[in-house]
């Protein structure tokens, strides 16, 4: 395939690219049914402020999870048990010990292999069986919590000793304390928010939680804001969610959905120390957000908190940010050359002898590649995409989650609500070349879960939705297709490829997947002819054009138009002149030149 590029006398045109069903559920401090479970190991975050760290587990599906904050957890590694997990706590000697139904047993968190420790089974407790584990800050004891009664526990004995009943006829499901030695704690039977005697252990109560509560929860406290965090199964919308517990009124505020995503062992860092008295870094330059960024000649700054006397400063791609620096405050550094069209973090911990703060993560894009074309989508959010159905328009959403491969967020359609026929999400517009080589590339992930399973494809349209053109297309795939990345090759049509449109459909029994997931949809390819400079030099009526390229791709040579008054039209048009041979495929500098002569 070869192309012409044309060159015309006065001006230059470029144009670059750059239902669930609701149920009567008897009321269960143990795993949630068996249903119609996710597979998939998503992330799970919130868009609440992330101020401490810590670690959960999974019941749903049976893996260990890293706290980024009260709501953000991410998959560290599958642990698979016969027992159920039921709380976790962290202990004065900062290790996280995890209380098992079965046994009742103690197991300790190992955070450097990833796996819980079987310590041993836990005596003293009767029939009864652990719900909730907690450590006192203010005296250094642990408590357990049975549905029914309250026991002090020594963690390296295994020995439990009841203390007295709660006294609420309920199931109370968990139990923390704050920095002043205060016991909360939630019954799922009578749905209320308790403070609890450690003497007696008496519930006082302090009111509704606001949610019909149901299967095991999980419940924490914060010490950086003093907040209580709960891991809390809503058996009114049948999902996980994480919520705030008032500790005035026992009244509890949603802040996530999770989904069918059952946590509850789960166990915020303790902060026994006062805060670190150094500031945190602000002003950043570049400026959070900048894009367009060259790949050469950057330099970082920033403003360091009161009290600094030495800093961290950790840069890199968003997927792999690593210390660069780690000494004497500096307010700023320079950095090595970048890559194309890339997305970086970097943060600064401002420090003295003793503590430091984190600053925020800020971002900056570098420019794409001026000598490819490229139209990316990464799904950070669905602006650049409209939900066409007819059905499932409610299916589509920007997931945090990483299932395709991907860096999350990232596209997901959802099996819920279900729904049977076509659901059609459509991109903006990107302009091509007519008649030109393209490459196309997506992180792809469909979780299968029943036959038929529908069919799923990836299609590009040039005239708005009206003829589409499939570039990959899955039809009832009978298990997991992926997490894999999904490429290959097309040709634009010879005319209309300027209103390009990426088109993405499934059609079937929604209900007959567990979720679907798409990431990094690319389509590019090289620029044809990179012009890097043009010039023109005028003698009498005589006009020479001298211009260079630096890449060259399938390029036969280039047509030279001039512009003049027609005689018939009265105005302006362009007429070829002359014709200049190309050099093919070249990324080697190439030099021409036309001279433009009057007739004789």
């Amino acid at each position: 395939m070869k192309i012409k590029i044309k060159l015309f006398l006065i001006t230059i045109l470029l144009v670059s690219f750059q239902t669930m069903v609701a149920q009567n559920v008897e009321i269960s401090n143990g795993p949630v049914p068996t249903l119609k479970q996710e597979r998939t190991n998503e992330r799970i975050e919130s868009d609440a402020d992330l101020v401490t760290a810590g670690y959960a587990y999974s019941a749903t599906t049976q893996s260990i999870l890293s706290a980024s904050g009260p709501c953000a957890f991410d998959f560290l590694a599958f642990w698979s048990t016969s027992d159920y997990l039921s709380s976790m706590c962290q202990g004065g000697d900062g290790k996280y010990y995890v209380t098992g139904t079965n046994g009742p047993s103690l197991y300790q968190l190992d955070t450097v292999n990833v796996s819980f420790v079987l310590l041993g089974d836990i005596t003293g407790m009767g029939a009864d069986v652990p719900n909730g584990i907690s450590y006192n800050p203010v005296n250094g004891n642990y408590y357990i919590a049975s549905n029914a009664n309250l026991f002090s526990f020594n963690v390296n004995t295994r020995a439990a000793t009841l203390i007295g009943p709660f006294n609420t006829g309920g199931i109370m499901i968990d139990l923390c304390f704050d920095m002043n030695g205060i016991c909360y704690a939630y019954d799922i039977a009578t749905d209320n928010g308790y403070t609890i005697n450690i003497s007696t252990g008496n519930a006082n109560l302090l009111g509704p939680l606001g949610y019909d509560a149901n299967f095991g929860q999980g419940m924490s406290y914060d010490f950086d804001t003093q907040t209580i965090y709960l891991t809390a199964f809503n058996n009114g919308t049948f999902t996980g969610q994480c919520r705030i517990m008032d500790q005035v009124t026992g009244n509890t505020t949603l802040l996530y959905d999770w989904g069918l995503e059952q946590i509850d062992a789960f166990a915020l860092k303790m902060l026994l120390s006062p805060p670190c008295p150094v500031g945190a870094p602000s002003n950043p330059n570049p400026p959070n957000g900048t894009t367009g960024l060259p790949l050469t000649g950057n330099t970082l700054s920033w403003t360091s908190g009161a009290g600094t006397t030495n800093v961290e400063l950790w840069f890199g791609p968003y997927y792999n940010v690593t210390k660069v620096y780690d000494g004497p405050i500096i307010s700023s550094y320079a950095l090595s050359t970048l890559t194309y069209d890339n997305i970086y973090n970097w943060y600064v911990v401002c420090k003295n002898d003793t503590c430091g703060t984190q600053g925020p993560t800020w971002t900056f894009t570098t420019i794409m590649n001026p000598n490819s074309f490229q139209w990316c989508e990464v799904f950070n959010h669905l602006n650049n995409w409209t939900m066409l159905g007819p059905l499932g328009q409610a299916n589509w959403s920007a997931s945090p989650s990483n299932s395709a491969g991907g860096t999350l967020p990232e596209l997901r359609m959802s099996w819920m609500p279900s729904f049977y026929g076509e659901s059609k999400i459509r991109s903006i517009s990107f302009p091509m070349i007519n008649n030109y080589l393209y490459g196309f590339s997506f992180k792809f992930y469909f979780d299968w879960f029943a036959n038929p399973s529908g069919t799923v494809t990836v299609g590009i349209t040039y005239d708005g939705g009206v003829t589409t053109i499939p570039l990959y297309n899955q039809v009832d795939a009978t298990g997991n297709v992926g997490p894999t990345v999904i490429s290959g090759n097309f040709i634009t049509p010879s005319t209309g490829s300027l209103n390009a449109q990426i088109e993405i459909i499934f059609n079937g029994n929604s209900f007959n997947n567990d979720n679907i997931y798409w990431d990094n949809i690319c389509i590019d390819g090289p620029i044809p002819v990179e012009l890097i400079s043009f010039t023109a030099e005028v003698d009498g009526n005589v006009v020479k054009l001298f211009w260079q390229t630096a890449t060259e791709t399938n390029n036969s040579g280039f047509e030279v138009e001039r512009s003049q008054i027609s005689k018939v039209k009265s105005q302006m048009e362009w007429q070829r002149i002359g014709f200049v041979e190309g050099k093919g495929t070249t990324t080697e500098i190439q030099s021409y030149s036309f001279t433009d002569k009057p007739k004789s």
